[in-house]
């Protein structure tokens, strides 16, 4: 039977610093209303058999007609035959985004810890993730179809993170992702890029220096194409995971051809595997003028076209991934 529901819902989970949610990348509705899991959360055990029963439970209010009020007009819901989708307990995503110290100071993001660039000068370190991640893969919730999604914060330097990534390369998972500013350089993504078992997603939302100094807050950015470089050397070229470059349009800061067409040159040159755009999410949530969304995203559209034109000339293949409703 078919009937509108989210995947998100079903069969996403997102490990947050004092939450567990399953809107994994937000939600599209206008009051931002993700839906918890669980509230007030410090890494505590979990009754698997209770999540699974309420995620059928909801399902079936939504099979019913009766849809939860956090999703009203998101974008995520779908209309298939989820009665016969998603029929094991078994995950398709799962998020660990509970780190939010970082040692860059990105314009977009309110949701660091700014003075994380000392791993000793901040509030408490967050819960230990690694015994979630064993139970999940002991009781068979995480499987090789799971994408297991590092976020934050600069998961890098969350000090669970190698333990985390090694127990996914010993298990030879490879649908492994890690958001990365590459500001350091980590042996264990290498150990996984060169066993293709790991993807990479690094933001470097620039083209020049000085922008990428703008928009990061921090001096980075030659280091940071050092480490691309490396990473791209090594990885195993017969497999098939990938190291993603990821330009983030911010309106009236980097919203120029000038930076996209340096941005994708640089990344020709250091044979990234794909390029990935997105826009600023906060432009989504905090302007309400209507008009002035309008034409923010038709530069949007124009800068998205341009982008894909550069990159279709560099022969290099692109990802719109926008988590606007508009765009």
């Amino acid at each position: 039977m078919n009937y509108w529901f989210c995947p998100h819902i079903d069969r996403y989970i997102c490990f947050n610093r004092n939450n567990i949610s399953c809107c994994t990348v937000g939600n599209n509705t206008k009051e931002q209303s993700i839906l918890f899991i669980k509230d007030y959360y410090n890494g505590e055990d979990i009754d698997w058999d209770k999540f699974f029963e309420e995620r059928a439970k909801i399902k079936e209010d939504f099979r019913n007609g009766k849809h939860l009020a956090n999703c009203e007009n998101c974008s995520f819901l779908l209309f298939d035959d989820w009665d016969n989708i998603n029929v094991k307990r078994e995950f398709k995503y799962v998020q660990f985004s509970h780190w939010l110290r970082c040692n860059s100071n990105c314009i977009y993001c309110e949701n660091h810890i700014p003075s994380a660039r000392s791993l000793t000068d901040c509030e408490p370190e967050t819960y230990n993730s690694v015994p979630i991640l064993e139970s999940l893969i002991q009781k068979g919730y995480v499987t090789k179809n799971t994408i297991v999604d590092f976020a934050g914060g600069e998961p890098t330097i969350y000090y669970k993170f190698n333990e985390l990534l090694k127990l996914l390369i010993d298990l030879k998972h490879s649908k492994t992702l890690i958001h990365t500013n590459a500001i350091f350089y980590n042996k264990t993504i290498e150990e996984g890029l060169k066993k293709g078992l790991v993807n990479i997603c690094i933001s470097v939302d620039a083209g020049s220096q000085r922008m990428h100094e703008k928009v990061k807050g921090v001096i980075s950015y030659n280091k940071v194409w050092s480490h691309i470089n490396k990473y791209t050397k090594v990885k195993n070229p017969f497999k098939s995971n990938y190291i993603a470059l990821k330009y983030i349009i911010i309106p009236g800061l980097n919203d120029s051809e000038e930076e996209i067409l340096l941005f994708i040159q640089k990344s020709y040159k250091a044979a990234a595997d794909i390029l990935y755009l997105n826009v600023d999410n906060n432009v989504y949530i905090n302007i309400h003028d209507e008009e002035r969304l309008m034409k923010i995203f038709k530069r949007v559209v124009e800068l998205s076209e341009y982008f894909i034109s550069v990159c279709k000339k560099y022969n290099i293949p692109v990802k719109l991934e926008y988590n606007v409703l508009y765009a």
